[in-house]
């Protein structure tokens, strides 16, 4: 019988040895951590490299992902769907704020599960603001204001973190005080007011009218971040990847062992050290830059207003040349740019080209100005404004195509007024001109004078006509000349042929 207990205990002893061991070697196994760089102005660029990085990371069963952040904000709804996209991953994530995180940065960094600063690093001020023709200016709208509190103040409680601290770097209408018990908490100016004359003991940290931005060394005293590291390696050497209760979570290693004091080492089981973890960078591509340049709003308006002008060029111009091609390139990168960062540009591109069919239908098909040149415009700028809409807030949205219009008109009258005076305009439309497979010689041309005949084309002011037995280019001299309508030569000027309406003599 005690050889049989005997047996047993070994067994028992030998099974705890095979367990040690196998799970320090599950500990000595090198972890992988993938690194995805915060550093470019927030926008939907940097959103779609963002969601392919967590992609990268759940595909390869990555351990940890670190969000290298150095970031002065950006667009706060795209910021919204990078913390969606960050909350949604199982995998344990860590915000190494490399410098600042600010604004829409700073609420990136509190949706993940841990918050490391570089010494001299800062974090908030994450006011909403606009571009507009004055500048960058605080967004004072209190429906804006009161979304924005809303998803710093629950981004921060889904992570354990003072939500009263992340509100007040959105609210400057509130006043941020430490109690006498070492609370943090935020009051309205009314409610501080009438605790301080009530003779409770407070220290303003943050007064009303100011926003809150933090220090490495604030925000470690404010235990509103868990730890301070210099460099990447530092931030790996203290980190342990931890299962409590089958959710994973990376904690520093004074972390895990307060975790299992508390909880006990059976619900808080050691999964790997990010020591000498193997580091998989998410690089930035070259199209990932080209997107990042072409979707910014005075990139995108300037591309804009290039391309409309190649098309008014080349419709001012005979045949097909660069203008139309350098003006399509730019449409073309406009609306491809936007529809890389899943934007769906690509419906918009198939509304403007339709807009811009309806205006040469207008232009060369019907006489006058109507129904297809007001769908025309309507749909041209209404795809762009869908465009601008949803790649930027609404204000920047405006003012950008709002700039871009005025900067096409301004670049049009300078084509239409300046552009034909100059040597290489000229000999560009003179070139042109003599391909033509119906122009006559200098001579022949003066034989017209005097003679009538009927437009075959509307003439605005270009166009072909018959007169005699002859198929010919002509200009007019007046205002547009509808298909069919008689008219007679009234000018030769070398090798162009001017008519003018029968009727309008």
């Amino acid at each position: 019988m005690k050889n049989k207990k005997h047996v047993v205990n070994c067994a028992l002893i030998l099974v705890g040895v095979l367990l040690s061991i196998s799970g320090s070697v599950a500990l000595e196994k090198d972890a992988l951590v993938y690194v995805i760089d915060i550093r470019n102005e927030i926008g939907n660029g940097l959103r779609v490299y963002i969601e392919r990085g967590i992609n990268e990371a759940e595909e390869a069963n990555a351990d940890a992902i670190i969000f290298d952040v150095d970031t002065p904000g950006g667009r706060v709804d795209a910021a919204v769907k990078i913390i969606d996209a960050i909350q949604r991953v199982k995998i344990p994530t860590i915000a190494y704020v490399n410098r600042q995180a600010i604004s829409a940065g700073a609420m990136i960094s509190l949706s993940c599960d841990q918050i490391v600063m570089v010494s001299g690093g800062t974090i908030g001020d994450s006011a909403p603001v606009s571009m507009g023709g004055d500048g960058v200016k605080e967004i004072e709208s209190e429906k804006v204001l009161t979304y924005i509190r809303g998803t710093i103040r629950s981004t921060a409680e889904r992570q354990g973190r003072n939500p009263d601290i992340a509100v007040v770097m959105v609210d400057k209408k509130l006043v941020l005080v430490k109690l006498e018990n070492d609370e943090i908490v935020a009051f309205r100016p009314d409610e501080y007011t009438e605790r301080k004359d009530a003779g409770e003991e407070m220290d303003v940290i943050v007064a009303e009218g100011e926003l809150l931005t933090l220090t490495t060394d604030e925000a470690l005293q404010y235990g509103f971040v868990d730890a301070q590291a210099e460099i990447l390696e530092d931030l790996l050497g203290m980190y342990q990847i931890v299962r409590i209760d089958e959710t994973l979570k990376a904690l520093t290693k004074e972390a895990v062992m307060q975790k299992q004091t508390e909880l006990g080492t059976t619900r808080v089981k050691i999964i790997t050290s990010l020591e000498n973890a193997t580091i998989e960078e998410v690089t930035v591509t070259l199209a990932d830059r080209i997107v990042f340049f072409i979707t910014s709003p005075m990139i995108s308006s300037l591309l804009l207003s290039l391309g409309v002008l190649g098309i008014f060029i080349e419709i001012r111009t005979p045949g097909f040349g660069v203008p139309g091609i350098l003006g399509l390139l730019c449409i073309g990168l406009f609306f491809g740019g936007h529809t890389l960062n899943q934007i769906e540009a690509e419906y918009a591109a198939l509304f403007f080209v339709l807009g811009v069919a309806f205006m040469l239908l207008e232009i060369f098909v019907i006489p006058g100005f109507g129904i297809a040149g007001i769908a025309g415009i309507t749909l041209m700028i209404g795809s762009v404004f869908y465009v601008f809409g949803t790649a930027y807030e609404l204000e920047t949205a405006i003012f950008w195509l709002s700039s871009s219009v005025l900067l096409t008109f301004a670049l049009a009258i300078l084509a239409a007024y300046l552009l034909p005076k100059t040597r290489t305009w000229q000999n560009f439309v003179l070139a042109t001109e003599l391909d033509s497979a119906y122009q006559s010689t200098t001579a022949e041309s003066e034989s017209y004078l005097g003679q009538t005949g009927t437009a075959l084309t509307p003439l605005r002011p270009a166009g072909t006509a018959r007169i005699g037995n002859k198929r010919l280019d002509v200009l007019t001299v007046g205002d547009f000349i509808a298909r069919e309508t008689p008219i007679k030569v009234v000018d030769v000027e070398g090798t162009k042929i001017l008519v003018e309406a029968v009727d309008a003599m």
